[in-house]
């Protein structure tokens, strides 16, 4: 991890997450809340609300297991947003 973060499992845990007001936010165990913009995370907006729905919080993420996709705490933290998956082109001669 960068030297300007020094992550604490014990505090900076995900606890809950909602998707609401165009955002995507993370309670973490210490009380605070986190929150970025949810266009950040262009394959969380196409998602079904059923999809959304479906998270897993794990010690330094949060994971969607019906989209393969996740986000990572100390990224929102540091204001880094997702990108989009990458998409093999098919290339034809």
């Amino acid at each position: 991890m960068s030297d300007m973060f020094k992550f604490n499992a014990e505090s900076d845990r995900p606890v809950h997450v909602a998707i609401r007001e165009g955002r995507v936010w993370v309670a973490l165990a210490d009380g605070r809340v986190i929150a970025n913009p949810l266009d950040w995370h262009p394959w969380l907006v196409q998602a079904s609300p059923e999809q959304q729905a479906h998270v897993e919080l794990n010690a330094f993420s949060v994971y969607w297991p019906d989209l393969d996709e996740g986000l990572d705490i100390q990224g929102m933290m540091m204001g880094i947003p997702s990108h989009p998956p990458h998409k093999t082109e098919n290339v034809t001669a």
